[in-house]
């Protein structure tokens, strides 16, 4: 008795000056140690761009597309991370947002 025939599955070969397709992350934080963060998230494939503050994190909503954003919550005035929020949902509302804080205010998260 043969056995059937399997076919060969091949997969695509990325050459070294391909890169396979990774999610653009904006990172913004006012804090260094978290802007950091970005190398970890670099050597996980994921192409990050960090803002350190609420008007940079602005401009770059306005002038590129971005898969998730990452935003603190509490940061220096003239604005906060709500507004970050508010500007991604409206210019880019299939990104996912994450929010982190170094202040215990849920409730206020929650309502973002």
């Amino acid at each position: 008795m043969t056995s059937p025939k399997r076919p060969v599955v091949t997969f695509p070969r990325t050459t070294p000056t391909e890169r396979p397709v990774t999610h653009k992350v904006l990172l913004v934080d006012d804090d260094d140690a978290v802007r950091d963060m970005s190398v970890t998230l670099e050597r996980k494939g994921f192409d990050v761009v960090a803002a350190a503050s609420v008007a940079e994190a602005l401009r770059l909503i306005t002038t590129k597309s971005f898969d998730v954003l990452i935003t603190d919550l509490h940061m220096p005035n003239p604005a906060d991370g709500f507004t970050v929020v508010t500007a991604m949902r409206h210019s880019q509302p299939d990104a996912l947002t994450l929010l982190v804080s170094g202040y215990p205010a849920m409730r206020k998260a929650g309502a973002a």
